[in-house]
């Protein structure tokens, strides 16, 4: 078992850094590795004031920690609908700066810097291969064993 880093292309623009050019494989990634969760705790800067306000409604818990804003959201069908269909940012990448998705207190997968980086963590060589295939190919990625000396 190992972990599997995907970086896609990415680019900045003022007020966000490395966002995700391409965000195609959004869904298949939603639909793929995200029903198994009851939750996801999804860090924003807090001057992104109107992302966190999209996101309050739907938060079962916000903290401030420094110049993050921690939001944990259940995942019921209506939320994961929601995530898959509206985390898309119209200026590049996704609205949320980073998600992290755990399982008995395990972090299972990660998706970092607006869409640019992905990890799935406790996989192993062939499920990665597969995770790696719902990227675009100019996406880099490498698979850690974390078995090996």
């Amino acid at each position: 078992m190992g972990n599997v880093i995907v970086n896609t292309e990415s680019m900045s623009i003022e007020g966000k850094s490395s966002f995700a050019l391409d965000t195609s494989f959004w869904e298949d990634l939603w639909d793929n590795y995200t029903t198994t969760f009851h939750d996801v705790v999804i860090h924003c800067w807090k001057e992104e004031e109107e992302i966190i306000e999209e996101l309050r409604p739907k938060a079962i818990s916000i903290l401030n920690e420094g110049l993050v804003k921690v939001m944990t959201v259940n995942l019921n069908e209506e939320n994961h609908t929601y995530f898959r269909n509206n985390s898309i940012d119209p200026k590049g990448g996704l609205k949320w700066f980073m998600m992290f998705f755990n399982k008995d207190g395990d972090e299972r997968l990660e998706i970092g810097h607006y869409g640019s980086e992905v990890i799935l963590y406790k996989v192993d060589e062939v499920n990665a291969e597969k995770f790696v295939s719902l990227f675009n190919s100019s996406a880099t990625t490498h698979f850690y064993d974390e078995n090996a000396d």
